[in-house]
């Protein structure tokens, strides 16, 4: 049976996680069409530039991480992924520390991609005021492993998230807090892989996930 539940949840997620940037572009143009603003028609070009960019980043990283990016193909580069998630959070508060040697450009399959772009945007979600996401890890032959360690003032997960990453998906459970999670350990669960919660402490999430 299709999860709907799962599905508008998803959708209003995607729609509320767009609609700033969009209505910043919006609020940009009308500024442009304003005759009386146009010593800040400076200022409206830069808005509607950065939000039509943020727009752009967030909607091609959650075509991979939420869609089925059809023409990726069944597996992913590992690059891709990554420049994809630094274009996610490139406008925000979050520094993504990736090497370009963590993971390389080895591909992988696309559900595993998946479950680490989740796995960043829970990372980030958890700096509310700004920070580093670090990632460590990498491939070895069929098998995977990567690390994020989210540091920041008042580091921390939501409880419904914590809560998804320790007990996996559950249709009972799901709300519009933790429907990326659940999402996440959905796929984790369909493919056998490992999503953890190494470390809470203050200032300091440790997260990972793994091939098995």
């Amino acid at each position: 049976m299709i999860d709907l539940k799962l599905a508008a949840l998803m959708s209003s997620k995607l729609c509320h996680d767009i609609i700033g940037p969009v209505g910043a572009v919006n609020n940009g143009i009308e500024l442009l069409q304003d005759e009386g603003s146009a010593d800040m028609r400076d200022q409206a070009i830069e808005l509607v530039s950065q939000s039509a960019g943020e727009a752009a980043a967030r909607l091609q990283f959650y075509r991979l991480a939420y869609g089925l990016a059809g023409g990726m193909g069944s597996e992913v580069s590992v690059r891709d992924a990554r420049t994809l998630c630094r274009g996610f959070i490139k406008y925000g508060k979050v520094e993504l520390n990736w090497p370009d040697e963590v993971g390389g450009a080895e591909n992988l399959s696309k559900d595993a991609i998946k479950i680490i772009c989740n796995l960043i945007s829970i990372a980030v979600g958890a700096l509310p005021r700004g920070g580093n996401v670090d990632v460590t890890g990498g491939i070895e032959g069929n098998n995977w492993s990567f690390t994020l360690t989210a540091t920041g003032r008042r580091a921390g997960l939501r409880e419904e998230i914590t809560k998804t990453l320790l007990e996996g998906y559950s249709e009972d459970q799901l709300n519009a807090q933790n429907v990326a999670a659940q999402y996440m350990m959905a796929i984790a669960s369909n493919n056998g892989c490992q999503v953890k919660v190494e470390g809470l402490e203050e200032e300091k999430v440790v997260l990972s996930a793994s091939s098995a």
